[in-house]
């Protein structure tokens, strides 16, 4: 049976060198109480060092740099003081700045994996295997060819962690098993025994595959709860994880530590299927440059397709599709595990309110992996001439890729979107076209990325059909390069478009303008 405990006590039994499991996925599921403990023990006491933590998206609010490193107080974050994590081993560390700085500036070791591929170790690891097989990360960072999801110096310096391997004349990625020694989740309710359960959870994580990997490899299991109930007062359909997996269960004392989400107070039953709300639809998007772009990708829906939204701006797709009516029958899903519904945007993505499932990530990225998605649409930071993308890495600061990998190569058709150039901008929309009366500084479409999340060739060779959207151009990509299909009317073409390109793309034979009605207010 687990002991019952505070979260000092529980996080005391951490040793050094321990390679630690950190549950919740952005602003979801974090179980806040246990990371300031261990935090907290480490001001105090200087230990434990040299953490190793192992997380698919790390929990945190996207808080930004500062110097000295302080404010960074949420999440992840709390973990920041220097020589308490030593190496990480993360999907994304976008929520979790202080890290994906650290990660930067080669003071941490920065093994940076596809999300999808991380919950699948998990999963592999909980059933005693070396490792997980897989297609997803070929022509990308974590092709061994390139970097191994080794991103920095102290990375390289402790070895690789993915082999490339040919089966049957076709080529794979394997990622190699861990042996993880603490898991930090968080539940909802636990009973007397210790069982776990997940009511209020808007996202249910891989954390029965987390604790089976703990248990098994002889670990120990921490569990932050918000309030125990009874014996036997949890429906067995409920319970998650069973109590005899659980070795410390911490009942949240600080009701900060334990929102449904960082973003927002309270309980929002909706997000976690206790109800249904003709509230949860969203406002129709102001007209602007956002709303033109996301427009245009809507365009690209077709009825009774399941989609993937990314983060950012094409969470904006649902308000979109329901003001214009768009994709009927289609069903939206996110890597989280929600499928249906309404995807929240901003620190609330990725849940979604009214949704017709949730399931765990583990299930959903075995249907993502298997290719049950028809189209992703998700953003880009960089693009190059051979339709290669970067969403992981941007200047000193590494981030990884999320989902996105296991996404982008599983999908049907992908339809990256976003501002033609970074930086601030005046654009004007009007119903005559585009007004450009201040451009952004920054080339996104550039000759040479800083890291290559999205393979253009592999997409090729794997018959995907990718397009890329923008407020003034539409290019899609062919085994040529990338062509440029559509032009926004009222910009000039050779000002506008092919000087804020470091190269020149292929220029279709039938361009165009971009459809005309994208520019209305109606």
């Amino acid at each position: 049976m687990p002991k019952f405990v505070t979260a000092a006590e529980a996080v005391s039994v951490i040793q050094n060198d321990a390679a630690v499991i950190v549950g919740g996925f952005g602003s979801y599921s974090s179980a806040e109480e246990l990371l300031q403990a261990l935090a907290d023990r480490y001001e105090a006491g200087g230990s434990p060092r040299n953490l190793t933590v192992i997380a698919g998206i790390v929990p945190g609010d996207k808080t930004e740099r500062t110097e000295p490193m302080t404010g960074y107080n949420i999440g992840l974050n709390r973990l920041k003081a220097e020589g308490l994590v030593g190496t990480v081993k993360v999907g994304l560390l976008n929520d979790a700045r202080a890290f994906s700085w650290a990660v930067g500036d080669n003071k941490i070791a920065g093994y940076l994996l596809p999300m999808g591929v991380l919950i699948s170790l998990f999963h592999t690891a909980a059933g005693g295997g070396p490792g997980f097989l897989t297609k997803v990360g070929l022509g990308t960072y974590c092709d061994p060819r390139q970097e191994g999801c080794m991103v920095n110096d102290k990375a390289r310096e402790q070895g690789e962690i993915v082999e490339r391997m040919e089966i049957d004349g076709e080529e794979y990625l394997f990622y190699k098993s861990f042996k993880p020694d603490v898991c930090l989740i968080r539940a909802t309710y636990a009973d007397e025994d210790g069982n776990l359960s997940m009511d209020h959870e808007a996202v249910l994580g891989a954390e029965l595959d987390m604790a089976i990997a703990v248990h098994n490899n002889g670990g120990i299991v921490i569990a932050q709860v918000e309030d125990v109930v009874g014996r036997g007062t949890i429906h067995p359909k409920n319970v998650r994880i069973h109590g005899k997996l659980v070795d410390y269960v911490v009942k949240a004392t600080d009701p900060d530590h334990h929102r449904q989400c960082i973003a927002f107070p309270g309980y929002r039953p909706e997000l976690s299927g206790d109800i249904r709300t003709p509230s949860a639809a969203t406002a129709p998007l102001p007209m602007g440059v956002r709303k033109l772009i996301t427009r245009r990708a809507a365009m690209e829906l077709k009825p009774g397709i399941i989609i993937n939204l990314g983060v950012g701006m094409p969470s904006g797709i649902g308000s979109v599709a329901a003001e214009e009516g768009l994709g009927a029958g289609m069903t939206m899903s996110i890597e989280a595990g929600p499928m249906g519904g309404v995807v929240q945007e901003g620190l609330g993505f990725p849940a979604a309110a009214n949704p017709d499932a949730i399931f765990t990530q583990t299930d959903m990225i075995n249907m993502y992996h298997g290719g049950i998605l028809d189209m992703t649409i998700l953003g880009a930071a960089e693009i190059d001439a051979k339709g290669n993308v970067n969403v992981s890495k941007f200047g000193g600061r590494s981030n990884g890729p999320g989902g996105f990998i296991d996404i982008s190569q599983n999908t049907k058709a992908v339809v990256f979107m976003g501002n033609f150039t970074a930086g601030k901008s005046d654009i004007e929309v009007t119903e005559d076209g585009l007004v450009i009366k201040s451009d952004g500084d920054g080339i996104k479409f550039v000759k040479k990325l800083q890291q290559i999340t999205f393979s253009g060739e592999y997409a090729i060779k794997s018959g995907r059909i990718v397009k890329f959207i923008t407020e003034r151009a539409v290019f899609e990509l062919s085994d040529k390069g990338l062509v440029l299909t559509e032009i926004a009317p009222g910009v000039d073409f050779q000002k506008a478009i092919l000087d804020k390109m470091e190269f020149l793309p292929i220029i279709s034979e039938t361009l165009k303008p971009m459809d005309a009605r994208l520019f209305r207010q109606e």
